[in-house]
């Protein structure tokens, strides 16, 4: 139903108008009258009619001047005047003021309707157009929405090598706001599905409206993001800032603040498992790769409610097994070609994690040889779809299989792929290895902890042997070319025009500006401050 208001000061002429014409009938309903201008504007910005049949001479406010304060804040009010005046002059004022109709009076019933029936139509193509425009504009967002989704999920399974400048050039496309040094997930698994469908209508439907309270939780932070991924787990994204630790928010207090209140807001219990905190956008895969150790959890790490990486290994992996180690082994084998030796390592681990009954240590396994052989595909800049098919998903294709015995197939064969790709591309591991080492130096140049253990430890690689290859490819030892690399920074500073020798000295690694001066004296033969004052 549409609405319809009549404006007169005749009561007389008010009574003709409501029974001219069969209004329900027609499709409206009349809202309250009113006698003048003042009475009329006051009606309608509380209840706003689509028609308003007005009379042109009233006390206090004309008709005219009504529809002239009317049009500017409802415009789409179609607004006709009556009058006993047929001048043209009074038509053409009426027009200029925003009137759209204009009727003599006494008001003829056809005349009437013929123009009640033309506004009717415009208002029901207005509609079905605002309605199209509408679905149109709900399809865009759905599908932005949708898409920035599936970037997220594409970018967190590590299936491309992008570099960190590529990673902030889809943020930004994608409008995702989040930027820092250092990256953390935050993983939100719903613990029961099954016992909440029956309100919520569906998986996705229940996954939504957690998403929703997980947004309102987080309204006063900055520097995140939060979608869902292929396991209906919500994942969040944080960008933390080296320069300014104390700002950043506490990961820990944010999930048990998200948990309570998908319990207070929905009555959801869930767990909330966090990743360790790793340097670029580009370890984002390695964030999330934590969080999947959770993926089939068990009561005791249920009742934890608030778990992160460290607590979960500490607490659940069995202490026959080194983490480090075994993904260290695993990239070792990988580097050398070696699928022998990693075929063994993968039974000795997998076979003796079921038979001491810890299917914590069982799942962490399976999961974290996938993950390695993803770290492998980036450290060589391999694309997974260049290896495997395009919408591979080996994390869960290796959690449908239970047993050691299966997993181990699977695995090899996954294992075994990725090797046949890269000797039948003649890949050098160990030239890729240390162009990673140069890409870690140059994104992290800032990093004040950065030194050869470091890197070796960012790159699974024994602490001495990298060195010797970086020698090797380069040249010139890794520690060397740590400082050269600083040094090139601190210039390219200081050529821009950064006055601020203290604030060049850390933005380069330096805790002391002392001792940057110093190496910046060694290197190009005159201290930071005598270069500055030469450039300017």
């Amino acid at each position: 139903m549409y609405k319809i208001m009549f404006i007169d000061d005749d009561p007389l002429i008010l009574r003709r108008l409501h029974q001219i014409l069969d209004w329900p009938s027609m499709g409206f309903e009349n809202p309250e009258d009113a006698s003048d201008g003042n009475a009329a504007l006051t009606q309608i910005n509380l209840n706003p009619p689509d028609i308003i049949i007005c009379d042109i001479n009233m006390p206090n406010m004309d008709g005219l001047t009504l529809a002239e304060k009317i049009k500017e804040d409802f415009p789409h009010i179609e607004f006709v005047i009556l009058t006993v005046n047929d001048s043209f002059g009074c038509a053409q004022q009426a027009l200029n003021t925003g009137v759209d109709h204009y009727l003599l009076k006494p008001i003829d019933p056809e005349e009437l309707a013929a123009v009640i029936i033309k506004i009717k139509k415009g208002l029901e193509s207005s509609q079905r157009e605002k309605i199209y425009l509408n679905s149109l504009k709900d399809k865009a967002l759905l599908s932005e929405h949708m898409i920035r989704e599936k970037f997220l999920n594409w970018l967190v399974s590590g299936r491309q090598p992008l570099s960190e400048e590529q990673i902030k050039e889809r943020f930004s496309f994608y409008q995702i706001p989040v930027s820092g040094q250092e990256f953390q997930i935050l993983s939100v698994h719903i613990n029961s599905f099954t016992d909440k469908m029956r309100g919520a209508g569906s998986i996705e439907d229940l996954s939504d409206k957690a998403k929703s309270t997980i947004e309102d939780s987080l309204y006063d932070y900055q520097d995140w993001v939060v979608f869902s991924d292929s396991f209906y787990n919500l994942i969040i994204i944080f960008g933390l800032q080296n320069e300014s630790p104390l700002s950043n928010p506490s990961i820990d207090l944010i999930g048990q603040m998200i948990r309570d209140n998908l319990l207070f807001q929905l009555n959801l219990s869930v767990t909330v498992f966090y990743s360790r905190k790793y340097q670029g956008a580009r370890n984002l895969y390695r964030c999330y790769y934590d969080t999947k150790f959770l993926c089939q959890y068990t009561p005791s790490v249920i009742n934890k409610g608030v778990l992160s990486f460290d607590e979960y290994i500490h607490s659940s992996l069995d202490s026959s097994f080194n983490f480090d180690t075994l993904r260290s082994d695993t990239l070792k084998y990988l580097r050398s070609g070696n699928s022998e030796e990693l075929e063994k390592l993968l039974s000795s681990t997998l076979v003796h994690a079921l038979e001491i009954g810890s299917i914590e240590s069982f799942n962490m396994l399976r999961i974290d040889f996938i993950l390695t052989g993803i770290m492998f595909l980036q450290e060589n800049r391999i694309a997974m779809q260049d290896v495997f098919q395009k919408h591979f998903s080996p994390l869960a294709e290796v959690l449908e299989y239970n047993s050691a015995d299966n997993c181990i197939v699977f695995l090899n064969r996954y294992f075994n792929r990725i090797l046949h790709y890269i000797d039948a591309n003649k890949i050098s591991s160990q030239s890729k290895i240390t162009e990673k080492c140069i890409e870690l130096i140059i994104e992290n140049i800032s990093y004040q902890h950065m030194s050869v253990k470091w890197l070796a430890s960012q790159l699974y690689i024994n602490e001495n042997y990298l060195s010797r290859l970086f020698k090797t490819e380069t040249g010139i030892s890794l520690n060397k070319y740590i400082t050269k690399q600083r040094m090139k920074s601190a210039k390219h500073y200081l050529d821009r025009g950064y006055s601020n020798l203290q604030q060049v000295s850390s933005a380069v690694g330096f805790s002391d500006p002392f001792y940057f001066s110093k190496c910046f004296k060694k290197e190009y033969g005159i201290a930071p401050s005598k270069y500055l004052q030469n450039t300017q």
